[in-house]
């Protein structure tokens, strides 16, 4: 499966798509519950699998504080995420904050499981609320949108800060066997960029660039998480070596146009919409979304067939389970 993944990113047309159904935990218990699987993304036939550095400490049933200070608020909608409650720059300066220290034994064990991996699955290891979102968890988003307008030299100093703290990080990591880190960092909105395509390539774009960087430098593959309408820096992200772009909404983008303009320079890793299709499908619609997908998107490799998020538990576990079987069973020669 790895081989498979890697093939399809070097742009070569593999015989099977590889595919990648992430999952919340509540639809995991689903999955598990009507097939009676032990393991949900091996049952699946996964071909990727992330270490996520994320390590939050309890703080109550529904309340947790992440590495960075960060307060969440679990909550009853079916996703794992939750909301952020406290922001701990949002009325402290960036000079009272302390930022945490790297959990080096932490990042080790994660890079350490990928190591030993037997599933033969393409392994990333996965730096989520990366760069403009751990600045606006920390800030506040209206705060941060703000500070870039009204207070340069400080937004400056607070993504500084941020990037420092990553690249130590990716010093300590990238020396380990695995195939990938994948970045998650939401940009876009339903139309264009929430800052803007100024703004991004003013505070944003160089960090990222520096990122992408040193994961290149050590062989490796950058897969980008970005939700929304990232259409305006397209070329930026190109450019900067990006490899692998999720989440590939089909309720923002043309996905015949997208193949068509880049295709030939990255990988596409989604396309499978959570948001309008998967929970209200009927499971003949579901055959004929998978067919289309792989025909729009799957000619000369370039595409990873998979939801646009982790599917959640108001979708039919009978859905997901025909979408693999047909793309499992869909073969190019």
């Amino acid at each position: 499966m790895r081989q498979r993944v890697i093939d399809a990113i070097n742009h070569q047309q593999t015989e099977i798509t590889p595919w990648h159904i992430d999952l919340t935990s509540g639809f995991k218990d689903m999955l598990k519950k009507e097939t009676r699987c032990n393991d949900a993304e091996t049952y699946l036939g996964n071909h990727l699998t992330r270490a996520k550095y994320k390590q939050n400490e309890k703080l109550g049933k529904k309340m947790e504080r992440d590495i960075f200070g960060v307060t969440w608020l679990n909550t009853d909608d079916g996703g794992d995420v939750g909301v952020v409650t406290g922001f701990p720059l949002m009325e402290k300066s960036i000079d009272e904050y302390m930022f945490p220290e790297i959990r080096v034994e932490f990042a080790k064990k994660l890079c350490e499981e990928l190591e030993n991996d037997t599933k033969d699955r393409f392994r990333m290891f996965s730096l989520t609320m990366c760069y403009y979102e751990r600045a606006w968890s920390l800030r506040g988003i209206e705060n941060i949108l703000m500070d870039m307008c009204l207070d340069e030299k400080g937004t400056e100093k607070l993504f500084a800060k941020i990037l420092e703290h990553h690249l130590k990080l990716l010093d300590i990591v990238l020396d380990y066997d695995f195939e990938g880190v994948y970045f998650g960092d939401d940009w876009g909105q339903q139309r264009g960029l929430i800052m803007g395509p100024d703004l991004w390539r003013k505070f944003i774009g160089p960090g990222v660039a520096k990122m992408y960087d040193k994961v290149k430098s050590k062989g490796k593959y950058v897969i980008q998480h970005s939700c929304g309408d990232n259409r305006a820096i397209m070329p930026d992200l190109v450019d900067m070596g990006m490899d692998v772009y999720n989440t590939i909404q089909p309720e923002i983008y043309d996905l015949k146009q997208l193949k068509k303009e880049y295709g030939g320079h990255l990988t596409f890793y989604g396309g499978i919409s959570t948001q309008q299709f998967l929970p209200k499908a009927s499971v003949n619609e579901c055959k004929e979304m998978a067919l289309y997908m792989l025909d729009v998107l799957g000619h000369d490799g370039g595409f990873i067939f998979a939801p646009s998020h982790s599917v959640t538990p108001d979708t039919p576990v009978e859905n997901v389970l025909t979408m693999v079987n047909v793309v499992k069973n869909f073969k190019w020669f």
